[in-house]
């Protein structure tokens, strides 16, 4: 006697063809939840732009300083945050009173432009052209500020050079002072300056001292 005739049970004859029925529906389902993933990815990229330019707007249009603490608030959010005027400024402030501690910070015009003058020894290794590695780190603390300003504004630096005679104030001018000036605004550049947010100059004065000059830019054409 067999063990079906002793149990009384027996293998449905379609249970093979139920088992290839649930692996196609469990197939089915996977790739419905797939699509509805991808779609979910594909709004969200293009909620994410929009909602970084209402975050841009609002910084450039609302932010002010507080009548309290006299800071500037910022609208931040996950998708990154814009450095409002007021913060770029206080930026330059601790960045080289720590790289520089004698240098001399001077407000030219409250909010919108700062000074920074310094023997070229504090950027330069002594009588090179080798910049010191403290001013290397200090650009691109900087140049973290200088690439997120608010929409409609730019934040620039300039390096000035003095030199003795006024006559070498030219473009064509092949002296240390312009190399240096060159060295200065190339090191931003490669620590990843925004396109035309940074310039060398040469000017009549002292050839051992040096001036960075940080602008914030209003685009928009407001006084």
């Amino acid at each position: 006697m067999t063990p079906a005739a002793l149990t009384g049970y027996r293998e449905p004859a379609d249970a093979a063809p139920r088992q290839g029925a649930t692996v196609a529906l469990f197939l089915s389902l996977y790739l419905v939840l797939l699509a509805f993933f991808i779609m979910l990815v594909a709004i969200s990229d293009g909620s994410s732009r929009k909602s970084r330019a209402i975050l841009e707007g609002l910084n450039s249009q609302f932010a002010s300083r507080d009548a309290k603490t006299g800071e500037t608030p910022s609208f931040a959010s996950d998708l990154g945050r814009v450095v409002t005027p007021a913060e770029f400024l206080d930026t330059v402030t601790r960045v080289y009173e720590a790289a520089i501690p004698a240098a001399r910070i001077t407000v030219v015009v409250p909010g919108r432009e700062m000074e920074l003058r310094v023997h070229v020894d504090s950027l330069f290794e002594h009588d090179t052209e080798t910049l010191r590695p403290a001013q290397r780190r200090a650009f691109a603390e900087m140049v973290a500020a200088l690439s997120a300003p608010p929409a409609g504004m730019r934040y620039a630096v300039e390096a000035a050079f003095g030199v003795d005679d006024p006559e070498r104030v030219l473009p064509v001018a092949s002296d240390r002072a312009q190399r240096r000036a060159a060295i200065v605004a190339r090191a931003f550049a490669e620590e990843g300056a925004p396109p035309g947010s940074v310039t060398a100059a040469l000017e009549p004065g002292d050839p051992l001292g040096a001036r960075l000059v940080f602008r914030v830019e209003d685009l928009r054409g407001a006084p």
